[in-house]
């Protein structure tokens, strides 16, 4: 599934050269990627003639602003792929369910072939009527997490978002402290924080030395400082090379380019590999119906 830095790197993709331009027409050939709306049809009136303001990103989700006040709200799900096009004649892949025609001329392709992604309209709340946001968003200290969410009631019960939100290692320890969880439950329930995933989780808790299965309570000071600094490199790093795309290749930017953090991988996938510190093996563990990757020696 996309991850953050996947959906980071189709956002910044998309913001370079959607902003300005408008939707004229919208072809939808499965109507389970608009299932949040009554019918294609109602889908279709609510962003056809409308121009793209800006493009956001909110944990795994796209939030394209248009110019009428209402929000483009696009999750890539497990398979899910944005593909720029340059008009009609360019060959569809398969799986292609939803065609928006842009102009200046152009076409954003949505691809999905397991079709667990979604797409929809989110109207703003009225003026009266005060958003309830995520208790764990709500530790935020600044950032464009807490407008993004008011303004798109669908996504106020997101976690904090590592990149979106501030949030200092005080307020993050406050979190972990109240949780005997494990480590990697709480680093991947959307509800806490939002974005992270299989991969990156691995990966993080590796950069922090620390054990998936780790209850989240027993941290001390140090290692929690450890862990929020680690997300923040991960994260960053990830986004830098692209994202990720693993043997099934299902993720591809805009342009049909690959990730390139995968190389980068220190534990995610490398079962029976040497450590890149230690050179032990890297280990591999079901936790939770998910493949979970760590270090025995190098992770406490």
């Amino acid at each position: 599934m996309p991850e953050l830095p996947e959906v980071e790197t189709v956002r910044a993709s998309l913001a370079r050269d959607l902003v300005g331009k408008k939707i004229k027409a919208v072809a939808v050939t499965n109507g389970r990627v608009v299932r949040r709306h009554k019918s294609v049809k109602d889908f279709r009136a609510l962003v056809e003639g409308h121009t793209i303001k800006d493009v956001a990103r909110l944990g795994k989700y796209l939030v394209i602003a248009l110019d009428n006040a209402t929000h483009l709200v696009i999750h890539l799900g497990i398979s899910g792929q944005l593909l720029r096009a340059k008009g009609p004649k360019d060959l569809k892949p398969k799986h292609t369910h939803a065609v928006f025609t842009l102009s200046p001329a152009s076409e954003l392709r949505f691809v999905d072939p397991r079709t667990f992604g979604e797409i929809f309209v989110s109207s703003p709340p009225a003026e009266d009527v005060e958003v309830e946001m995520s208790k764990f968003a709500r530790l935020s200290i600044g950032g464009d997490g807490l407008a993004l969410r008011a303004q798109v009631p669908e996504l106020a019960h997101l976690g904090l978002d590592p990149l979106e939100d501030q949030f200092g290692w005080d307020r993050f320890a406050a979190i972990l402290r109240s949780r005997a969880t494990p480590l990697k439950a709480v680093l991947t329930d959307q509800d806490i924080l939002c974005g992270i995933g299989n991969i990156y989780a691995d990966e993080t808790l590796f950069n922090a030395g620390l054990r998936y299965d780790r209850p989240a309570d027993s941290l001390s000071t140090i290692e929690i400082r450890r862990l929020h600094r680690g997300i923040a490199e991960i994260l960053a790093e990830a986004i830098k090379h692209g994202g990720s795309t693993l043997e099934d290749e299902q993720f591809i930017d805009p342009d049909g380019n690959p990730g390139r953090y995968q190389v980068f991988h220190q534990v995610y996938n490398r079962e029976g590999l040497p450590c890149f510190q230690c050179r032990r093996p890297i280990l591999r563990v079901m936790f939770r119906q998910r493949s979970t990757y760590y270090c025995e020696n190098c992770q406490s």
